[in-house]
């Protein structure tokens, strides 16, 4: 297995194309023009691939959201495989090892449009993650939510009492995670049943630490 980050701007027509194939086959059906939003909005993807296959790919960026650095996932998925959890991990741990990089001495905060318990359940390494089981998130993480709907694009349907993305009429582009089995009962009662095809997703962030981040962020078993 193979993972590689590059610009985004960088991906040609032919790979946009598979990249729309690709979601097809996983479940989350995203527009042409959906595809070529991302590449606008989150300059780096990671791609994933074994033997010459694409097995998953996210895009991403490395950024400041109102002066504090930040790991925002983007849309992106996985393919249904033996190797669906490693491609996970990979993709994720792509833009951790560029973070480390990009923001040497800072703790940064991570970032996801999402709508399964597999990928919640990649946050389990981060430090305050929000929303979270049995806490009432206070005013200043309400607020983070509400700006991390704004920069994602998604504010007009959030409810930031509960950090989640309602119904619309457009396929919400979240990281897609629907065949990586993770996450237990309590994540999947805090998610309840979200679909992305109905414009469905939950916002959830949380802290990686200059440590823990230097260190890898090695993604729970």
């Amino acid at each position: 297995m193979a993972v590689e980050s590059r610009d985004s701007i960088s991906l040609k027509p032919a790979e946009l194309d598979e990249f729309s194939q690709f979601v097809q086959t996983v479940g989350l059906p995203l527009k042409d023009a959906q595809l070529d939003t991302a590449v606008e909005q989150f300059p780096l993807v990671t791609i994933c691939t074994f033997e010459g296959e694409i097995h998953g790919f996210l895009f991403g960026s490395l950024e400041r959201v109102g002066g504090t650095p930040c790991i925002l996932w983007g849309p992106g998925a996985v393919r249904k495989s033996r190797n669906a959890r490693a491609s996970l991990d990979s993709l994720v741990g792509e833009l951790y090892r560029r973070a480390a990089i990009s923001f040497p001495d800072e703790d940064v905060m991570v970032a996801a449009r999402i709508a399964q318990p597999a990928a919640y359940s990649l946050l389990s390494v981060l430090d305050d993650v929000c929303p979270r089981p049995k806490y009432a998130p206070n005013g200043e993480e309400r607020a983070w939510g509400k700006r991390l709907a704004r920069r994602f694009g998604c504010d007009a349907r959030y409810d930031d009492k509960i950090f989640k993305v309602k119904a619309g009429k457009v396929i919400e582009p979240v990281f897609d995670t629907r065949h990586v089995k993770l996450g237990g009962k309590t994540v999947a009662d805090l998610m309840g049943n979200l679909d992305p095809t109905k414009g469905e997703a939950m916002i959830v962030c949380g802290w990686a630490t200059t440590e823990h981040l230097a260190g890898g962020l090695q993604p729970s078993r």
